[in-house]
């Protein structure tokens, strides 16, 4: 029992040991290697190797070392000794550390247990996975070599690259160099030619002293002719001198030179001599050291020698070289002689033509002299005009401010005004809605100047049968007028309220007076169809009158889209002529869903939806006649059909809410509707109603013709001219106004939201903003002075001189529009036409317009029209004239669309319509001209002269002829440019940015 005790202790000790460096050896130590060895020992088994390498409670390595450390000292000594060798095996460092002995792998373990046999055999294994780690390692070294060699054949791709770019480099800066150096001469040719024309200035005046010069000339000739007579004579005694004194000279030095230099070579050679036959004897009599004095000395005199023959032979080639020099000035003074003989004759001549150009000169000179005089008069002219315009500017200046000053007093009145007569409009409306009985009549009688007619409202007599209310329609044809033998009170007239909704007010008597203060301009007629027809608004309006009698007959006059009732003189009879139709309400701004359903079929019925949607039937009046004819909730209407129209119909699937509202208003006999049960669509929309979704019944786009400040009304939308709305509900809460949102349009994102007034009340502020127009061009011409009338081309007397200003072809307030995104390279136009041309060829003298623009002037198709002119028939010729050119014109741009270019071209609203019905959307850019801008564009003016208010009138009517275009504009800023090279680029600028965007075009033009 002790010796168990004892060894347990031994155990103990040694496993302490073990434990005071456990941290260190589960850090180190790998327990997938140790393990295939203490397998073999047999100290582990199959199941203890599983927990350790497959334990999922110890994720990390450290913590399954510790464990299989843990198993080992349950095996007691037998473990610990296992351990230990398979460190010795494995780790000797460890082993070292823990043992203080040297590893010598001795295995003793396994020979106990197996034998050699499965020592051989865990050795086998050991070599196969030492093996299998090499060929991993050989595999990895070939990639990394494979790999190695890829990366050299890019390094040296990128040494020959580098070796390319730094070429290119040194090749750049040669050019760098060279477009320094080419510079510096262009400045310096610059320089040259400034100092030429300044020659040439020093010159024009120096033709002034000419005929001084002349006579300096005459004595100088006399002069030269004694000169040259002197020179002869000098020149043939130094011919003589040259010829013969030089000659002998050099014969003579020749000679004395040769005969020296040939006495000394012969002693020179008579010493060579001696001085060989002395050294022959010193080698025969003397020792050898003696004869290498001898030859040191003889080698000495020998070079002293033939230093001293290089002496001779330099001074030999010096007097040569002396003699050439002596020749070739004797040539040079013939040929001196002979250019001063030349020279002479020269001079002569010259003297005879100075005499002929003195004589030209002064001719010249007399009639300079008189242009000079009738330049600086004319000059003077000029700058006394200058002055005096000037001044006249100076004055008109301070008549427009004075202008302003005045329209700002009368706006404000004006906006006092307005506020009263809205606050009167009220209380007489008020009044209207206490009397309770009203009348509708008809007006037969036709203008001279309108081919429309009207169903004006006017009290009924009770014998009638029919109550009116507050909500009464009046069904108005605008341009007719009451004949002249209806009277007109003073009571009457002053409850005329020109700024109410109607198009024109209710009094027979105001039509007269407005077409006496207006001239025979009359408005044309609007209606929902204004948009080109009635299907453009997205629905229709159809409308019966109310019955209305006469003393003698009574006649009932039906109204619906496209097709209008017309009552004619003879009460008996029925006339239907296609016509637009307008239908307004006598108190729209403050009507609302139950008092516009007192009467027709929305007494009975309520709709719900859209053009969008879908109209909808909403709720039935119990026991009526609507529910009698089959009407329930959920029904869809589709169209309303009336017997005495000839069976014709409004179709209602796709029109607005307010449309089939108004259409339902004139109706009461039910059985007129189409419908059909669509349950499924209807669910669904009352389901978002009442949930309050955002459900848009009315969705469509339009453009407005303009400005729309609604400041009395806090949840108005303030819109100006040419923006895009997005219409979603025409029937806001009740009330005849629309709620859009207005839109960017190039995204088609909803900006800011609020109402605008429905098409009646527009197209009412519309007429009245024209008609302002109008009345201020009107006034400015009638405070025109006298000098102003006559620097002025006068006008025939049928034509009106304040249209020119005033707005032309805006019928209508808005437009039904649609967004078009176009792919390919669209046309350019550009407006002024003043400008126009001049712009079109600097647009394509910028670099690289080539590639981007081509142009074809507008005279290529000039031999079709002479040929089609020199027709017969004058009119047909000039029909099929421009048709050949439209179509041409359309050709060339579908030939430049294919080539991917820009092609160029004036405004024309023709043909802008033609492109888009030819679905080609042109670029239109507008150049808009201030006073201030006028200069900068002077350049790009085709006719020189032109006065300043000619051009901003010429810019202000085209401007306005952009309002008739079918399709959206652009126009340039005048802040954005300064000059016309800017401008040029700025309108370059705007056609590559207008191309990516989308184009809106009206809706009867898609």
């Amino acid at each position: 029992v002790q010796s168990l005790s004892d060894e347990e202790k031994e155990e103990e000790a040694l496993w302490e040991k073990i434990e005071s460096a456990r941290h260190q050896l589960t850090r180190s130590l790998n327990p997938e290697k140790l393990t295939p060895y203490l397998r073999q020992c047999r100290v582990i088994d199959e199941q203890d190797e599983e927990e350790v390498l497959s334990a999922y409670r110890f994720p990390c390595r450290s913590n399954r070392t510790g464990l299989l450390m843990d198993i080992l000292r349950r095996r007691g000594k037998r473990g610990y000794e296992a351990f230990l060798e398979s460190l010795e095996f494995y780790y000797p460092e460890h082993f070292t550390r823990l043992t203080g002995k040297q590893p010598v792998q001795r295995c003793s373990i396994i020979l106990d247990e197996e034998g050699p046999e499965g020592l051989t055999q865990f050795l086998m294994m050991e070599v196969k996975k030492v093996r299998a780690q090499r060929k991993e390692h050989l595999a990895k070294e070939h990639q990394l070599q494979i790999k190695n060699q890829g990366l050299e054949k890019e390094c040296s791709q990128l040494k020959q690259q580098l070796r390319g770019l730094q070429k290119v480099q040194e090749r750049w800066q040669r050019f760098q160099e060279e477009w320094d150096t080419n510079s510096l001469e262009l400045l310096r040719l610059k320089d040259e030619n400034y100092l030429l024309a300044m020659r040439y200035a020093q010159l024009c005046e120096e033709k002034n002293t000419a005929v001084l010069r002349s006579r300096d000339l005459q004595l100088g000739m006399d002069q030269l002719k004694c000169k040259i007579t002197c020179m002869e004579e000098e020149c043939s005694l130094l011919k003589k001198q040259t010829l013969i004194a030089p000659q002998q000279e050099v014969e003579d030095h020749r000679f004395t030179d040769i005969s020296d230099l040939q006495t000394e070579n012969q002693r020179l050679i008579a010493s060579l001599q001696e001085l060989q036959n002395v050294m022959q004897k010193a080698r025969e009599d003397q020792a050898p050291g003696s004869e290498r004095v001898l030859l040191d000395i003889l080698e000495h005199d020998w070079k002293e020698a033939q230093a001293d023959r290089q002496e001779l032979c330099q001074k030999l080639n010096s007097l040569q070289n002396e003699l050439q020099c002596a020749e070739q000035l004797r040539d040079k003074y013939l040929q001196e002689m002979e250019d001063l003989q030349l020279k002479f004759h020269t001079l002569q001549k010259n003297c005879d033509l100075y005499k002929h150009r003195m004589n030209t000169v002064l001719a010249q000179l007399e009639e300079i002299e008189k242009e000079r005089d009738q330049a600086i008069q004319s000059r003077d002219d000029i700058q006394l005009q200058y002055s005096q315009s000037l001044i006249e500017k100076d004055q008109y200046r301070k008549r427009v401010r004075n202008l302003e000053e005045e329209r700002d007093d009368l706006l404000s009145k004006l906006t006092q005004a307005e506020g009263k007569i809205f606050t009167l409009e009220g209380q007489l409306q008020r009044c209207l809605c206490n009397r309770g009985l009203a009348k509708k009549i008809c007006s037969s009688s036709h203008s001279l100047y309108s081919s429309s007619w009207s169903i004006i409202e006017k009290p009924l007599s009770p014998e009638d049968g029919i109550v009116d209310s507050p909500d009464i329609l009046d069904i108005v044809f605008p341009g007719d007028s009451v004949g002249p033998d209806v009277e007109v009170t003073p009571d009457r007239e002053k409850e005329i309220n020109r700024l109410s909704i109607f198009p024109f007010p209710p009094c027979a008597g105001s039509i007269l007076r407005r077409q006496r203060e207006d001239g025979p301009t009359p408005f044309k007629s609007w209606s929902y169809g204004s948009f080109g027809s009635m299907e453009d608004l997205t629905g229709s309006i159809t409308t019966t009158a109310s019955s209305a009698r006469s003393p003698s007959s009574s006649s009932s006059a039906y109204t619906r889209a496209k097709s209008e009732a017309c009552l004619s003189d003879d009460c008996n009879q029925h006339t239907f002529a296609r016509r637009s139709v307008m239908v307004h309400l006598s108190n729209s701004d403050s009507l609302s869903v139950p008092g516009l359903q007192s009467r027709g079929l929305n007494g009975d019925i309520s709709i719900l939806g859209g053009n969008r949607t879908g109209v909808y039937i909403q709720w039935v009046k119990p026991g009526s006649e609507a529910e009698k004819a089959g009407l329930r909730e959920g029904c869809r209407l589709l169209e309303l059909r009336e017997a005495q129209l000839d069976g014709e119909g409004l179709s209602l699937e796709n029109c607005t809410l307010e449309v089939a509202h108004l259409s339902l208003l004139q109706w009461k006999d039910p059985s007129a509707l189409l419908f059909s049960h669509d349950i499924r669509g209807y669910q669904s929309l009352k389901e978002a109603f009442d949930s309050r979704k955002k459900i848009l019944g009315d969705s469509f786009y339009v453009r407005t013709n303009l400005n729309l400040l609604e400041l009395s009304n806090p949840y108005a939308l303030s819109v100006k001219c040419q923006e895009i709305l997005h219409v979603t509900d025409t029937l806001y809460k009740g009330q005849l106004e629309w709620y859009c949102a207005r839109v960017d349009p190039f995204t088609l994102r909803d900006l800011d939201k609020g109402t605008v007034p429905n098409y009646n009340r527009a197209y009412q502020l519309l007429k009245i903003q024209v008609a302002m127009w109008q009345k201020s061009c009107r006034n400015k011409l009638k405070k025109r002075t006298l000098k102003q009338l006559r620097l002025v081309k006068l006008k025939k007397q049928d034509e009106n001189p304040w249209l020119d200003c005033c707005p032309v072809g805006v019928e209508k307030p808005y437009s039904l529009v649609h967004p078009v995104v176009v792919q390919t390279r669209r046309p350019v136009m550009l407006s002024p036409g003043c400008l126009a041309p001049r712009l079109l060829k600097k647009l394509l003298d910028l670099p690289s317009s080539s590639q981007d623009f081509c142009f074809t002037p507008a005279d290529s198709l000039a031999n079709q029209r002479r040929f089609c002119a020199s027709s017969k028939n004058v009119v047909n010729a000039e029909r099929v004239s421009q048709a050949q050119r439209d179509d041409g014109m359309i050709h060339m741009i579908q030939e430049a669309i294919k080539k991917n270019q820009h092609f160029l071209l004036e405004l024309e609203v023709q043909l802008v319509k033609d492109l888009i019905k030819s679905e080609i959307y042109p670029i239109i850019i507008h150049i808009k001209v201030t006073e201030k801008k006028i200069k900068g564009v002077r350049s790009l003016l085709g006719k020189p002269g032109q006065r300043e208010s000619e051009v901003l009138k010429k810019c202000q009517r085209d401007e306005w002829v952009l309002h008739t275009l079918p399709c959206s504009w652009v126009w340039v800023d005048p802040q954005s440019w300064s000059s016309a090279e800017d401008l040029v680029k700025v309108v370059r600028a705007h056609i590559f940015q207008e191309q990516t965007r989308m184009v809106w075009v009206e809706e009867n033009y898609m």
